[in-house]
């Protein structure tokens, strides 16, 4: 990809040099098709922000676990949401496991039909 060419991804338009880090990253990786499930979420209790809760120990007094509290994830190539859904295209994409996605699309465009990414 040249630094001045685009892709299509979801019907959007993107400077190919804006994905090419990303891409990079996940042809190094081993993906599995799966489907996205709510997941846990780890809660500050003063901010109320949150995380995904990936089975880090955590302070009890600072922070909370709350189970399917994580409901989305995005994509690490297009920042495509991820989310319970029987629409494929958003309720199914790659995982490595360690809380990264990639969508269908994304996964299909660029790093190869096959389940490991080889």
């Amino acid at each position: 990809m040249s630094a001045t060419s685009t892709v299509t991804i979801h019907g959007k338009s993107w400077e190919s040099s804006h994905v090419q880090e990303e891409i990079a990253y996940c042809r190094t990786v081993t993906w599995a098709r799966a489907k996205w499930k709510p997941h846990a979420a780890l809660v500050d209790k003063k901010s109320g922000t949150s995380s995904p809760y990936l089975g880090r120990s955590y302070d009890a007094q600072h922070f909370q676990i709350i189970e399917g509290g994580w409901k989305h994830d995005h994509c690490e190539i297009c920042w495509w949401t991820l989310h319970e859904s029987e629409d494929e295209e958003e309720g199914t994409g790659y995982t490595n496991g360690s809380g990264n996605w990639v969508c269908i699309e994304c996964f299909q465009q660029f790093i190869g039909k096959n389940e490991n990414g080889a």
